[in-house]
């Protein structure tokens, strides 16, 4: 059975067009307008809002939570402070790059982690002697992406407590009552946030940001705007510019993180070619 974002009740009523992609079961919309270059100029032009909620998201926490990802990560998360989010990779037992997402650090004990893929197999396999537990909590939770020059405009006529979020920063706050975690990242090269949603407040903060956001020109873009933002930005995708090593059928379609351009992750390996991500 195909599944629905919390946001697509609402976000469906913008699209003009009716087309539609399945990213990891859920419908996900392509474009909303007759061209997705509206779109793209939209959000390079002034704000756009993008649904990633089909991303997997995993809860890592424990007292180990921290030495457990210090193990698994091919990034230190040890400099990675509560209140920062975290770009990172993880490999198999040879280097070779199984996946990308992004690792928001909300305290000491607790981690959220966004994924293309579920590895909450994975990452639970690797937990033996750790006191520390891995939960998805997926369907719990809804992200929309507002991205472009004027999203922080938007934002903080909702939140004043994005204002000075620094790149990768994130803060906990509410937007009309409603609890949400608000981070300074995105997939455009662009300013950006991600707001992240309790399901069951979805739609009032999706009307709030919209609401608020029309006068300074945010329109919804689909899938088909972002692969030209997320080019443009030099920025990698699954399935496109790799293979995980979990599906590679050869040597040919493995590549670890250095030949991906992405030495700048890892400690001791100077590397100059680092895109628009924190």
């Amino acid at each position: 059975m195909v599944k629905l974002s919390p946001f697509h009740q609402r976000l469906s009523e913008l699209n003009r067009t009716g087309l539609y992609g399945h990213w990891s079961g859920y419908l996900s919309a392509l474009r909303y307008d007759t061209s997705a270059k509206h779109e793209y100029f939209g959000v390079r032009n002034s704000a756009g809002l993008f649904d990633s909620s089909p991303l997997y998201k995993h809860r890592i926490a424990g007292p180990d939570a921290e030495r457990f990802l210090a193990g698994v990560m091919a990034r230190d998360v040890r400099t990675c402070a509560p209140g920062k989010a975290q770009y990172t990779v993880w490999c198999d037992e040879e280097g070779y790059l199984l996946e990308d997402g992004v690792l928001f650090r909300h305290s000491e004990t607790e981690f959220l982690l966004t994924c293309a893929e579920p590895n909450v197999g994975y990452l639970s396999d690797l937990t033996s002697g750790f006191d520390v537990t891995v939960t998805d909590v997926s369907e719990a939770y809804g992200v929309l992406a507002l991205q472009g020059p004027r999203s922080r405009e938007i934002l903080t006529r909702l939140t004043p407590d994005v204002a000075g979020l620094p790149f990768f920063g994130m803060a906990e706050t509410t937007i009309k009552g409603a609890p949400v975690t608000v981070s300074r990242t995105g997939y455009t090269g662009d300013l950006g946030y991600e707001v992240l949603v309790p399901s069951d407040h979805a739609l009032d903060v999706v009307d709030a940001i919209l609401d608020t956001g029309t006068p300074y020109g945010l329109r919804p873009f689909g899938e088909e705007a972002l692969m030209m933002l997320r080019v443009e930005a030099g920025l990698i995708l699954i399935g496109v510019e790799f293979t995980s090593a979990r599906y590679a059928y050869n040597d040919h379609q493995r590549l670890t993180p250095v030949e991906l351009g992405l030495s700048w992750l890892l400690k001791g390996i100077d590397d100059d070619t680092r895109p628009f991500i924190g």
